[in-house]
């Protein structure tokens, strides 16, 4: 997954109801994070961004399974879906999303 296409589906799905904000992360590669509302600024996102991207490193290290696992935080939670090829889709959203829009969203990233 180049960096153009994670762009541009992340353009493609930031106004989702319910999504905070988007991330991709390839191993070896950039992240590409976006924020989808004006209250996840830009510094808060990458700080948590970072975040998910280490605990999938010491989850990976522990032997833990890291497919798809999501945190829950008041009302906001994070999912995260990982390919075959390593690359990690991450989702910030409202807890109320759509289980149906986050189902869309992670066949859509496994269909990239």
């Amino acid at each position: 997954m180049n960096a153009v296409t994670m762009q541009d589906w992340i353009a493609r799905n930031n106004s989702t109801p319910g999504v905070l904000a988007l991330g991709v992360y390839s191993p070896g590669k950039t992240s590409v994070v976006e924020s989808c509302t004006p209250t996840f600024g830009p510094e808060a996102l990458d700080k948590a961004w970072r975040a998910v991207t280490e605990t999938i490193s010491v989850l990976q290290l522990n032997r833990f399974p890291t497919a798809r696992f999501r945190f829950i935080y008041a009302q906001v939670l994070v999912h995260c879906e990982r390919r075959r090829d390593g690359a990690c889709l991450g989702i910030f959203a409202q807890r109320m999303l759509n289980e149906g829009e986050l189902d869309r969203l992670v066949a859509e990233f496994q269909s990239i």
